[in-house]
C-alpha cells in the first residue's frame, strides 16, 4: 500500500492521464485491495491524511499505546472499517484474536449464512427450493457469529 507522498504522487499522476483513470483503478494501483475487494475507506483516509484534511491521530488516540502497533498492522491488512467494527463488539485487548475471529464482509447476515452453508456442506439446492437464509442466521448462526457494520466475526476464538 502506498502511503504519504508516494500515494499522493501516484494519485496525481493517474488523475493527470487523458482520460483520467477511474477511482477503482487508482485505488487498486495504490495497493488498497484485499482478497479482491477494494479498500476505499483505508485509501481515502490515508489520502485525506496526506493532504492534511483529517488527523489520523484522533483514531489512534482511542487505542492504548500498547495496542497501537497491532491496531495499525491490522488496519493496513484488513482495513480500518473491519477493525473498528471488531472494536464495536470487543475490547481493544482482544485485537490479538481479530484474525481468528474475522470471517469477511457481507451485505447481510443472510448472505453470510448462505455462503457459510455452501462452503461447509456444499449446498447446491435446485432453483425451485426456497431457503430462508435470514432464519438460518437467526435460529442457528447468530449464536456463533457476530455481524457488525457488514463484517462477520466468529465468537469462538
Amino acid at each position: 500500500m502506498l502511503t504519504g507522498s508516494s500515494l499522493l504522487n501516484k494519485v496525481n499522476e493517474m488523475q493527470a492521464q487523458n482520460p483520467p483513470a477511474k477511482m477503482s483503478e487508482i485505488v487498486r494501483a495504490c495497493g488498497y485491495e484485499l482478497e479482491g475487494k477494494l479498500q476505499y475507506t483505508a485509501f481515502y483516509t490515508e489520502l485525506l491524511t496526506v493532504k492534511g484534511l483529517i488527523n489520523n491521530e484522533t483514531l489512534e488516540n482511542e487505542i492504548s499505546e500498547e495496542n497501537q502497533e497491532l491496531y495499525q498492522e491490522l488496519c493496513n491488512r484488513y482495513g480500518a472499517d473491519a477493525i473498528d467494527a471488531f472494536l464495536e463488539l470487543y475490547d481493544e485487548n482482544d485485537l490479538g484474536h481479530f484474525e481468528d475471529a474475522y470471517r469477511g464482509s457481507y451485505d447481510s447476515e443472510a448472505a453470510f449464512a448462505e455462503e457459510f452453508t455452501a462452503d461447509i456442506y456444499g449446498f447446491d439446492a435446485p432453483s425451485f427450493v426456497v431457503v430462508d437464509w435470514d432464519a438460518t442466521w437467526n435460529c442457528n448462526l447468530c449464536y456463533d457469529f457476530d455481524f457488525e457494520d457488514g463484517f462477520v466475526f466468529n465468537k469462538n476464538w
